[in-house]
Order: C-alpha cells, then structure tokens, then sequence
C-alpha cells in the first residue's frame, strides 16, 4: 500500500495523534476537506490457494482451558482473529477473559503462546485475585503470572481509543478488552446511534489489524435487549462470536454464534475458584 499525502495535511494528522492517514480516517469521521488531498495506491496481494491451504495448517492456536470448549471451536483460539465474547451480566465472559490471560503465557504443548496478555479494562472489573487462583491451577507462579499480564485502565472513549491504537505495537500475543462498548457515549436519536457505530467499527478496525500481526483478539460484549451490543458494526467486526448464558447454579452454556469455518454449537462450562472449566 502507497499513501500519498498533500501539503497541510502531516500536521493535521500529528494532532490527531496519527501515524498515517488510515489512522486519520479512524479518528476524524468528519474527513470532507481531506477529499483529494489524500490518496491510497493499494495492490492486492495474490496467493494461490496452496499457498492459504499451507498457511491455515500452520496456524497456531490458544487454549480455552477446557477441553470440550476447545473442541467446539475447533482446536482453540486462532492467532490472526478478533472473537466476541458476548453475555448477560454474571454469565462468566470476565472469568474466561482472565483465564485467557494466563493461559497464554503458558507453552505451546499445554495449548499457551509462550507469550503475555494485554487486558484492557473498560469497568474496572480485571481482578489479580482470579489471576492467582488460576495460575495455581495450571502450575504456573502466581507472581509471574500476573507479571505476564499488561493492564490497561480505560473508563472513557479516548483512553479506550488511546490503548487500542498502542495495541498493534504491543508484544502482547492475546488482546483482551473487557467490555468495547461500555466508555462509548450513548445519546438518543439516529444520529447519536449512527455514531456509536462508527466508533465500534473504527476500534474493531484496529483490533483486526492488531489480531493479523500474530495476535488472538478478545472482545467482551454486553447484551442488549437480549441481543449483543454493537449492532452490526460489532457483528461485521469481529470473525468469531460466542455467547455465554446462565444455566443455574455455576453452570454456564457457551455457544459458538459465528465462524467462518465451523457450525455453530454449543457446549456446557462450570465457574469455579479455579476458572471456567468442563461441565
């Protein structure tokens, strides 16, 4: 990809605490006077089927922790993918994203990355306690556990912008945002809803491009009139979607809404001190 930028237009992009104009356009959704004045030469990178059929087997993948959650997605967590973690208030979406958190710091043959985590947290719900309880669990020191996890406070629009764009530099090689919608500002009318969706769509936008740099991507989503929040913006964006309902006491189904490669499904988890694990 070529950018091409006229005179004017650097500055611009420098207070707006962009780094090209892609970014710009994620930023400012009020880009009129940019017409013609910024240009993207894009040229499509063709590859053979072979070539995908090579890279889809090598492909690595991130454990849940439990072994039938595993199966109903297919073998993990694919690295390069954004997946929405939707569910009621207590259906356990905060538990499995700390439990996330641990396991990918653990090695590639216990189903980890051998890499850290990036939480950014939206509501003040990230809690070291869960953290250390699981990280006995798998063996893993609580201390280093903990250690092998970034944590980002995000309660307003800007920081969660703000951490969202740092994230596609991160070394981090799973991003957990727990929730995406809870800073963005909620106002009444078309048009306070046509830019809520807007901003969904420009932080999806970044999190994929930070999911394709090596990366899995977890998105927590509240629901909304029994339905996800977000709309179709948070459906386009993300390529996986799961749902978790409450079944009574600690027992929870978690169904796989959307793939691009797998039927949808469902299959049973238990919350305990110890993380999400099979029913």
């Amino acid at each position: 990809m070529r950018v091409y930028l006229s005179r004017g237009v650097k500055s611009r992009l420098r207070r707006l605490g962009a780094k090209s104009p892609l970014d710009a356009a994620l930023l400012d959704p009020d880009l009129g006077r940019y017409v013609g004045r910024v240009r993207l030469g894009l040229e499509p990178n063709v590859v053979s089927g072979v070539e995908v059929s090579a890279r889809r087997r090598g492909l690595e993948r991130l454990g849940t922790g439990c072994r039938m959650l595993d199966r109903l997605l297919g073998g993990g967590l694919e690295v390069g993918y954004v997946y929405e973690l939707a569910g009621e208030f207590g259906a356990g979406k905060t538990q499995l994203c700390h439990q996330l958190a641990v396991m990918v710091q653990l090695p590639q043959e216990r189903g980890g990355l051998s890499g850290r985590a990036l939480y950014i947290d939206t509501e003040g719900t990230f809690r070291p306690e869960r953290v250390i309880s699981m990280a006995r669990y798998r063996g893993l020191d609580p201390e280093e556990a903990l250690d092998g996890i970034e944590y980002v406070e995000a309660r307003s629009e800007g920081a969660l912008l703000a951490a969202v764009l740092a994230a596609r530099g991160s070394s981090a090689r799973l991003i957990v945002v727990d929730t995406l919608v809870a800073p963005l500002e909620v106002g009444e009318g078309v048009e306070a809803l046509a830019r809520r969706q807007r901003a969904v769509s420009r932080l999806l936008s970044m999190l994929r491009e930070a999911a394709s740099g090596g990366r899995v991507v977890v998105v927590a989503n509240r629901m909304s009139a029994d339905r996800p929040a977000g709309g179709l913006a948070m459906a386009l964006g993300c390529q996986y979607s799961l749902l978790m309902r409450k079944l009574g006491g600690s027992r929870r189904l978690v169904e796989l809404v959307r793939a691009p490669h797998l039927p949808p499904g469902s299959t049973a988890v238990v919350l305990a001190e110890e993380g999400v694990l099979d029913a």
